[in-house]
């Protein structure tokens, strides 16, 4: 933020008035924040991150759906059950549905008082989670360490351990890429398409240098299949385009794609313009089209198939007052739709469909129409040293519904109600 009293009024004024164009109402939202144990200590110390599992239970009688959320404070992962309207999930259109009958929203897992952890990793901070959708591990988290850790239901402690020593490393900042001379740890993961296999990156500043594993995720769960060295990179970022093939992102800005079944390089391009590329996400409904975003506010699509023949991206897109990206997430049940996430906590929900369905198009009018939502509500609160990477998730099977955890450990489930698909079919039905 500027020390200059009159730029900061301006921009804020500039952000009232851009704000007004850009739906904020919501279908639903809900918010708890849980009582943890005083013994723990200052609770804006640890790190938090956020995921749903996969559970989807709908209750007719009672008009809701049941699911469930995981969130981590520093070594701790607590669980979740929450009781959300059968609407979200299902239209009224086809049937009239029952008004919901809550006993409680959100109902915290192991304790009354204060919840007692669903699952613990002594001594680690976790940094990322993602859920399990079979098998018998439930959830898959790695640390602040580069280590990762399958848990299961039944047993707090981890089935299977993939342990790392890296270091040092203290807070959020010195894990992932945003360009601090002290960061000298960073790491980041993902999973194939089938589930069956995952890549890690990890790296050392210090050193300069990466390694990427190909681990098993199936058969021998944890078991390194592939391993070597990257260097002169610190490889930042990381995300499967199918099966086999997976991009990356390092500190020099240099986009570089992957086959997990070869130690080399397949190609590579470095993207210099508009900032630092600080996250990157690919789609799991489109193979090859991926997404990343800069220290600047800027937000570039790709597509795989295009790059190889020109270093071009699809279409661009900005945040507000060049509000860093932080995180970028497409949506697992929409092939057009992905989150973007602001330094400043501010949630981007943007739809390229519009893009898609348009030859020609003003990009300021481009932008309006595929900025489908904004949630101002993610980390606002109490904005600290997080950089709110992997602190906001959809739901892996309820279209469009989203989480997110503040730092002072504030949680929200919330759909976005942008009044476009009305608005649509009004203007159909009055030409008609």
């Amino acid at each position: 933020m500027s020390k200059d009293t009159k730029v900061n009024k301006l921009k804020n004024e500039e952000f009232k008035i851009w704000k007004k164009s850009v739906p904020s109402l919501y279908q639903h939202i809900s918010f708890f924040k849980p009582q943890l144990d005083a013994r723990l200590g200052d609770v804006l110390q640890f790190e938090k991150r956020f995921t749903f599992n996969n559970e989807v239970i709908p209750d007719q009688k009672r008009g809701v759906l049941n699911t469930g959320l995981f969130y981590s404070v520093g070594s701790n992962i607590y669980k979740l059950d929450c009781s959300l309207p059968l609407g979200l999930q299902h239209g009224g259109n086809e049937q009239e549905l029952p008004d919901p009958q809550y006993n409680e929203v959100f109902k915290q897992v192991g304790g009354d008082t204060f919840p007692s952890p669903h699952w613990i990793l002594p001594g680690e901070t976790i940094i990322k989670m993602s859920p399990l959708e079979s098998g018998e591990n439930t959830l898959l988290a790695l640390t602040s360490t580069a280590s990762l850790a399958w848990f299961k239901e039944g047993s707090r402690n981890p089935t299977h351990i993939m342990q790392e020593i890296m270091g040092p490393s203290t807070s959020f900042s010195s894990i992932h890429s945003i360009r601090n001379s002290e960061c000298l740890a960073v790491c980041d993961f993902d999973l194939s398409r089938d589930k069956k296999e995952l890549v890690k990156c990890q790296a050392d500043r210090k050193e300069g240098q990466s390694t990427i594993k190909i681990v098993d995720n199936s058969d021998k769960v944890g078991t390194p299949l592939r391993r070597f060295n990257v260097e002169a990179s610190v490889i930042h970022s990381v995300s499967f385009l199918d099966n086999n093939l997976y991009v990356t992102c390092s500190d020099e800005n240099v986009v570089s794609f992957w086959d997990k079944r070869s130690d080399s390089q397949l190609w590579s391009f470095t993207d210099s313009q508009d900032g630092n590329i600080t996250s990157l996400s690919s789609s799991s409904q489109l193979d090859g089209f991926f997404a990343t975003g800069t220290d600047a506010g800027v937000i570039k699509l790709w597509d795989l198939r295009a790059i190889m023949s020109q270093q071009q991206e699809m279409v661009s897109f900005y945040h507000s007052n060049e509000d860093p990206v932080v995180d970028l997430q497409f949506s697992p049940t929409n092939s057009t739709e992905f989150l973007s996430v602001g330094k400043s906590g501010n949630v981007y929900q943007w739809d390229t469909d519009f893009f898609f369905t348009n030859e020609e198009v003003d990009e300021e009018d481009l932008h309006l129409q595929c900025l489908k939502f904004l949630h101002t509500g993610g980390s606002r609160r109490s904005i600290g040293a997080n950089d709110k990477r992997n602190m906001v998730n959809w739901h892996p099977a309820i279209d469009q519904l989203v989480g997110t955890i503040d730092n002072d450990c504030s949680i929200a489930a919330y759909k976005a109600f942008t009044g476009r698909e009305e608005e649509q079919q009004d203007e159909e039905d009055e030409q008609e």
